[in-house]
């Protein structure tokens, strides 16, 4: 019998490729994603206590619904820098954001298990789904808190959740 050893640094390539291929499909199905995670990206902004003027650091933004979330929130006084491995779907979230006419949404392109950004530069860190394809979730969560959360809040869909119907 063979054995397989996981290869952190071959994941993290193949789930870029995954992203930069799924980019324009997660933004054609965005209204239905929305429906389906709305509820809990709400819980997720109370969690993270976002409020109008903070700082928000989205780790995993995708498509960037919840960012285009974040931002009504903190309002024109506030900021959100979403993140995410890959560039064509941050392409996405910039257009969605503009068309929202939401101009405090700033996009970079980021590795959430290494997260180069101002230590405490952030009111609240947040990462919807994201968390789940992090090979290295303590160095994540740790990242999270050097940007200034005092407790990261992230979701993932239920447990038994279908999502075959939005690929």
């Amino acid at each position: 019998m063979t054995s397989t050893t996981f290869d952190p640094r071959q994941y993290k390539i193949t789930t870029h490729a995954q992203w930069e291929d799924a980019a324009e499909a997660w933004h054609r199905w965005g209204l239905l994603i929305e429906d389906w995670l709305g509820p809990a990206t709400e819980r997720m902004l109370d969690a993270a206590r976002i409020t109008t003027g903070n700082s928000v650091l989205d780790v995993a933004a995708g498509a960037g619904g919840q960012s285009l979330s974040a931002a009504r929130r903190v309002g024109p006084t506030g900021r959100v820098l979403a993140t995410d491995i890959s560039p064509t779907i941050l392409e996405y979230a910039e257009k969605a954001a503009s068309d929202a006419g939401l101009a405090t949404i700033t996009t970079r392109e980021l590795d959430g298990e290494h997260l180069d950004v101002e230590e405490g530069g952030f009111d609240a860190v947040i990462s919807r789904v994201g968390l789940i394809y992090f090979p290295d979730q303590q160095a994540a969560l740790a990242g999270m808190l050097r940007a200034g959360a005092c407790q990261p809040s992230c979701i993932r869909p239920p447990i038994g959740t279908d999502s075959s119907q939005y690929r």
